[in-house]
């Protein structure tokens, strides 16, 4: 089978940093929030250029603990919707209410939409980049300047993609990341982390990842979470970032070898935005029915992602609405996650392709 993401290889890339490091907190005594967190939020804040980075310890913390450190309880937040499942359930499951706007033709949020779903309740807008590619965060940006508005960038997707040249780290009010086994920056399990450049937002921040108290001899403030960084966890991204570099340019690889294989084949790919920078997150295909061609390359030995699924909107425990999501349909429909990872060899990228166009369903053209 050739895998989504090659964990057991990737593994042996980092085992020897891991190991020690596991030592090294052992020796620290004291497994959470420590000096791998540290030195993570640190090079994070460098990379991204932001005032504050809080580790956390998922990116569906990130998002709900964004919203909370910014807006009031019961609020509504304009979501895309079609989206990883944790852009819903962050925000529902933190008390506000979801209203959701179709995505646009590169599968992120259709930022042309956002201004006529505003109500007097909106106060924030979660704005998430889809499949390595930044939404279009200027229209974001100015909508919600002019409507004053929480900018959330929910970058669990475009982490280190360019938005016309800027790192989408440093866009939008405040960010939420995650880190997987499937991001450009991978862990075994999840974690996340919340960007901002506000001190007093920072604080806000720093407390509902513990529960509601700064410390456990400050003030109960609030209910938060539970989500005091791991130092196991930390250690994982600081050993992928001595990988980084190599294991994205592999990826990078990939994709330019399927880009031209499959144009020349007639497959239909995901469409990028001239506005975004790639980071390669995923590489999607549009073919006619995601759900048989995932089962026929399955069979033939590929391993591929359906992503997504859901129609947020269309969910029985969501708000409902009499709107079309026309996009969101299609994706749901079409669009199917391919292998795209730094241990992929030649032969296993080319089988891939030779398996896409000679035994998917045929290339969807509407």
């Amino acid at each position: 089978m050739i895998h989504m993401e090659n964990l057991a290889r990737r593994f042996e890339d980092v085992r020897e940093y891991y190991f020690d490091s596991l030592e090294q907190i052992s020796k620290n005594e004291n497994p959470v929030n420590g000096f791998y967190v540290k030195e993570v939020e640190q090079r994070l804040r460098e990379i991204s250029g932001r005032t504050h980075v809080a580790m956390v310890r998922s990116g569906s913390q990130a998002i709900s603990i964004a919203l909370m450190s910014h807006i009031d309880p019961g609020a509504e937040v304009i979501i895309p919707a079609y989206s990883c499942a944790a852009t819903l359930a962050s925000v529902a499951s933190a008390g506000f209410v979801p209203r959701f706007v179709d995505i646009n033709q590169y599968g992120s949020i259709d930022a042309e939409q956002i201004e006529s779903h505003i109500t007097s309740r909106t106060q924030a807008v979660v704005a998430t980049g889809l499949y390595g590619d930044v939404h279009d965060h200027e229209v974001v940006k100015q909508v919600c300047a002019e409507n004053k508005i929480t900018y959330v960038n929910d970058a669990a997707q475009s982490q280190f993609a360019k938005y016309k040249g800027i790192d989408s780290l440093r866009l939008g009010d405040v960010v939420a990341v995650s880190f997987a086994d499937n991001k450009p920056l991978p862990t075994l399990g999840t974690f996340g982390a919340v960007f901002t450049d506000s001190d007093r937002h920072y604080e806000r921040i720093k407390s509902l990842r513990a529960n509601g108290k700064t410390s456990h001899t400050s003030d109960f403030v609030e209910a938060g979470y539970s989500s005091k960084p791991d130092e196991d966890k930390a250690a994982q991204i600081l050993a992928a970032m001595r990988c980084f570099d190599k294991w994205q340019a592999r990826r990078k690889q990939v994709a330019a070898i399927y880009d031209a294989e499959f144009i020349k084949a007639g497959v239909v790919i995901r469409p990028r935005p001239n506005y975004s920078q790639y980071n390669t997150h995923k590489y999607a295909i549009m073919v006619e029915n995601k759900f048989e061609a995932f089962e026929k390359l399955k069979s033939q030995g590929v391993e591929t992602l359906r992503h997504y699924q859901d129609n947020f909107a269309k969910l029985p425990w969501t708000p409902s609405t009499d709107e079309q999501f026309p996009i969101t349909d299609k994706y749901i429909r079409q669009s199917l996650s391919l292998p795209i990872n730094g241990h992929m060899t030649d032969s296993e990228i080319y089988e891939v392709i030779e398996k896409v166009v000679n035994n998917t369903v045929a290339p969807s053209t509407r």
